[in-house]
């Protein structure tokens, strides 16, 4: 703003002048882009930051460590052995808990096989077809006895093989890296904590009724 004073023969007078400050404008403007550019260029980082954080959070689904291959053929070493001996006490049970909880064994196990086999199919994973030399030989050492001795002999070695299975799936959880084996591996291990408690059941039963 700049006063200027006119002199003459009447009274002076003070005009008012307004002039636009160029150098104050100019030095405006320039924070204010930068201000905005710096702004999109954080909101960009921030994007980039998240999509990264994002993909390095994504579940491992096609990918699998030695320890899901271990996993791999002992569960299906477990579950094949199941399956069997479910179809064994239908075979030579005699006391319909036994019966019951053969079926549940041949039902429940043939389910997990199915699921099983479906996570891994067209990877190269490896399954077992066949059940472990120690259970194989438990299996041709029931397969000899019938009636009431079978039906003792087989729920205390239930009651054995699950306890000892728990480890399997526990390990698997812990150490495992396919998340969707992991998952199968939870599934699984409630339905052994299940089975043994089935098994205990029946145990209590049979000794009730003096077997």
């Amino acid at each position: 703003m700049v006063i200027v004073t006119i002199v003459g023969n009447t009274k002076p007078t003070n005009y008012i002048m307004r002039t636009n400050n160029i150098n104050q404008t100019s030095t405006n403007k320039f924070p204010r882009k930068a201000k905005i550019t710096g702004a999109l260029m954080l909101s960009a980082f921030c994007l980039v930051g998240m999509t990264s954080c994002e993909d390095n959070d994504d579940p491992i689904l096609t990918t699998y460590n030695q320890q899901d291959r271990n996993f791999a053929i002992a569960s299906s070493e477990n579950i094949n052995a199941q399956i069997k001996f479910g179809q064994l006490a239908l075979d030579k049970g005699e006391d319909d808990s036994v019966l019951e909880y053969g079926t549940m064994l041949l039902s429940e196990n043939s389910s997990s096989k199915t699921e099983l086999e479906g996570i891994v199919n067209g990877t190269d994973v490896v399954l077992s077809k066949e059940v472990s030399s120690a259970m194989n030989a438990k299996f041709d050492e029931l397969g000899t006895m019938s009636g009431e001795d079978f039906d003792l002999a087989f729920i205390n070695y239930q009651i054995e093989l699950l306890e000892n299975s728990k480890s399997v799936y526990e390990n698997q959880k812990d150490n495992g890296e396919n998340n969707t084996l992991k998952a199968f591996a939870d599934k699984t291990l409630d339905k052994v904590k299940d089975h043994k408690l089935d098994a205990a059941e029946v145990k209590a039963e049979l000794l009730l009724e003096g077997i």
